[in-house]
């Protein structure tokens, strides 16, 4: 292959590799290359980028040997197409606890189990709880906003609030619908990054948290979580995420005339941290929803009713 710019060619040199690193084609070419991977997988398969997860039931009789099926299958289609994997990065995690944790084994080689690994961002434990990424996140917001107050001398909120929110804030909030803290503990360690970077500001330091939320016209990070979630929920009832219908939320079928029609239908469910999914968690608030905020048409008519809607409540 040869670089063309403005007319000019450069010397030709030999690809060795199916995508040539750094192309604008390049990933597109890719996930042509790849697309076929999931073919034949009895498991469900989540593809992004060069990273697959397969996912398998092993808690009934079949589940073992669907999982180490998918994996040779894994290898047969590495070794058809002469695209390898890194089997050093290959990582294996058991969920639940009636797992039996069995051994499974990819090129010869066995996987390694882990309890913990990053996926896009966001740390996922084998037990589902949140604590490592509240923890990751508080820490590196912590960072970030101190490297704001070496920074930058002035104390002036037209000053230090945009900066937090562009710098700071975005690490505490990132994908937070999917791993939002319910514990105390994780609640308030991701709070306290807030609260240090309101006292950062001129004349606020003895005020309370509430007092300096409400002089720089701020929500607590709880709040916000609230409202996040509702805004996500309102996107998925619209269509404006698009998935398939009911693959997210059910509506629910009722004859009452009492509340809106865009009412949703909570799952059953036996662990106690289910309720705590996004799933399961918005239903009830959503549903206690007045008409006149569901049926907002636009996403920025929804959070203008949301804020009018909670306003309201706090005065009674």
């Amino acid at each position: 292959m040869r670089v063309v710019v403005n007319g000019v060619y450069s010397a030709h040199g030999l690809v060795t590799s199916g995508v040539p690193q750094g192309s604008v084609l390049g990933p597109i070419l890719f996930n042509i290359f790849v697309s076929d991977i999931a073919e034949g997988i009895n498991g469900k398969v989540c593809l992004f980028a060069d990273d697959t997860k397969i996912c398998n039931r092993v808690d009934v009789p079949v589940g073992i040997s669907q999982m180490t099926n998918d994996l040779g299958k894994l290898k047969k289609w590495s070794e058809l197409w002469q695209l390898s994997f890194n089997v050093d990065k290959c990582k294996i995690m058991h969920l639940g606890r009636k797992n039996p944790r069995a051994e499974y084994r990819i090129f010869d080689t066995v996987l390694t189990s882990t309890s913990e690994e990053k996926d896009l961002g966001v740390i996922i434990s084998e037990d589902l709880k949140v604590s490592s990424q509240c923890n990751r996140a508080a820490g590196n917001a912590s960072r970030m906003l101190g490297c704001v107050g070496r920074g930058i001398s002035s104390r002036k909120r037209e000053v230090l609030m945009p900066l937090y929110r562009a710098l700071v804030r975005p690490h505490l909030e990132y994908c937070v619908q999917y791993w939002r803290p319910y514990l105390q503990k994780d609640i308030d360690i991701l709070e306290r990054v807030q609260r240090r970077a309101t006292k950062m500001v001129y004349g606020l330091k003895e005020k309370s948290y509430q007092e300096r939320l409400n002089d720089l016209n701020m929500y607590s990070l709880e709040k916000r979580r609230d409202r996040g979630d509702m805004i996500e929920t309102f996107k998925y009832v619209k269509g404006i995420h698009k998935v398939e219908e009911g693959s997210i939320f059910k509506r629910k079928q009722s004859s009452k005339t009492r509340g809106h029609s865009l009412r949703l239908e909570g799952q059953r469910f036996k662990s106690n941290i289910r309720k705590h999914y996004f799933t399961e968690r918005v239903v009830d608030t959503w549903n206690s929803l007045p008409v006149e905020v569901v049926e907002a048409k636009t996403v920025i008519e929804f959070k203008q009713a949301w804020d009018r809607h909670k306003a309201i409540l706090n005065k009674r």
